[in-house]
């Protein structure tokens, strides 16, 4: 098939295509992996696996909401079966196997007909909001390869923006979906806790702060995703967060009036860039044009509750990590050095840290409800500015909290979505003086995807966004 074709549609597009049965699974594979050697240069990519995705094509069932879609799965996180997970680190990428089982999220994105041939780069164990892992490869913004595509799911939202396949599939436990989707104008939702069934060991991770999905180039490829794979699952707790009989090809159908609580600054009170916060206030005039009440918030009641949450990502990530390398027993330089030393603050921790933080957490998820309720939905930008030049987020060092705080002040609601459990989208809004994606954040309280998704699917059709990058 034509590849300016191909990039130019979304996932909902190639499926219909393939259900008419215009072009093969296989057809569209053979796209995926052209414009996969095209675009080699950006390190979206950090594993190819051809073989996975051949063998998988005669199963593809032509009726499936994303028939034969192609596919790449972040190489962090859920499993794909038949595949080893490097997740950044050399120690991982010189002795991991392959995964005799998939993750939950991944299985159900192939039963929905998606081909997966391929795992995207992640920094190292995902602690990073660039994807330069020491191993390689150094993932490029399609928008300006001078600069980072985000992280943790760089890789994802670079080989989404750049074309090599309409939708990917990412990660998220402070910021990992959305704010790569932001710097590269994707679409970024992450899903509220328990929404996705996230086994059969992913749901262990970070004291269930991470949550799997996918960054895409439309509202409704998202909103179809959520369909596919926000079913009960059979490994943990579920909040049904679509009502019954949604469906989302009638996006069109704007949801009911909102309250709209917009914050232009960070709940320190230090001001996003220019551009950003203009693109925040531009997405409320549109939200209240179309009917919405939006009015300016405070942010210092926020103060509080989002260092709370901070102090949750910093806390689990420290501890996660310590205990995944008790499991895996690298040589200290076998580790980026930033990593060793979030691993060493992570071995100091004492049970009562976990115990004192768990407590701190849930009066902060109070304290937010109850700010919810008072304010409804908040509207934010997504990053406090562009994308920082590739080498800025540095691992060669050993202050863990200099390097989490730096991150917090690159996207500083990003946590408070994941602490909560709430639900959060990223959605692309214009672009800045120097042609650089701008967004904002739409966050609701548990259970509101489909009122996020039609808020989206506003904004969207109000302001389109271009689909592919430099377009």
């Amino acid at each position: 098939m034509p590849l300016a074709e191909y990039r130019a549609a979304d996932a909902t597009t190639l499926a219909g295509w393939v259900a008419q049965g215009a072009v093969s699974p296989a057809e569209l594979l053979n796209a995926a992996l052209a414009e996969a050697e095209a675009a080699a240069h950006l390190g979206a990519i950090c594993q190819m696996l051809p073989h996975l995705a051949e063998a998988a094509l005669p199963g593809v069932d032509r009726a499936a909401p994303f028939a034969g879609v192609p596919l790449l799965v972040k190489d962090l996180g859920g499993a794909l079966a038949g595949a080893p997970t490097w997740a950044g680190s050399r120690h991982l990428r010189d002795t991991a196997q392959p995964a005799a089982q998939g993750g939950a999220v991944v299985g159900r994105l192939r039963a929905a007909g998606m081909v997966p041939f391929g795992k995207t780069t992640v920094p190292e164990f995902g602690l990073n909001f660039s994807t330069e892992p020491a191993i390689g490869p150094l993932c490029r913004n399609p928008w300006d390869s001078t600069r980072s595509a985000g992280g943790s799911s760089g890789g994802a939202a670079a080989a989404v923006a750049a074309g090599i396949v309409p939708v990917a599939h990412a990660t998220d436990a402070g910021g990992s979906i959305r704010l790569p989707a932001a710097w590269c104008g994707l679409v970024g939702l992450k899903p509220s806790r328990g929404a996705v069934p996230q086994g059969p060991d992913f749901s262990t991770l970070l004291g269930g702060l991470a949550t799997e999905f996918i960054v895409s180039r439309s509202v409704r490829d998202s909103a179809r995703a959520l369909q596919v794979l926000a079913r009960p699952p059979v490994d943990g707790p579920y909040l049904p967060p679509l009502p019954d009989g949604y469906d989302a090809d009638g996006l069109d159908r704007p949801p009911p009036p909102q309250r709209i609580a917009l914050l232009t600054t960070a709940p320190d009170g230090a001001p996003p860039g220019p551009a950003w916060a203009a693109a925040a206030e531009s997405a409320a005039r549109v939200l209240q044009a179309a009917g919405h009440a939006v009015e300016p918030a405070d942010p210092r009641p926020l103060s509080g509750i989002c260092t709370t949450a901070r102090r949750a990502f910093s806390t689990f990530a420290c501890r996660n990590l310590a205990a995944v390398l008790d499991v895996l027993s690298p040589a200290p330089d076998g580790l980026e050095p930033l990593n060793w030393a979030v691993a060493q603050r992570g071995a100091t921790l004492l049970p009562r840290d976990f115990v004192a933080q768990e407590v701190a957490q849930a009066r902060m998820a109070h304290d937010f409800a109850v700010l919810q309720r008072r304010w409804g939905i908040l509207l934010t930008p997504t990053a406090s500015g562009p994308p920082p030049k590739l080498g800025v987020l540095r691992t060669d060092g050993s202050d863990a909290m200099g390097h989490f705080a730096a991150l917090a002040r690159l996207a500083p609601y990003a946590a408070l979505a994941n602490a909560t459990g709430c639900p959060a989208i990223a959605v692309p809004h214009g672009l800045d003086a120097s042609g650089l994606p701008l967004s904002v954040q739409l966050l609701g309280p548990p259970g509101s995807e489909a009122i996020l998704l039609g808020l989206a699917r506003t904004l969207e059709q109000a302001a389109p966004w271009p689909i592919l990058a430099g377009a």
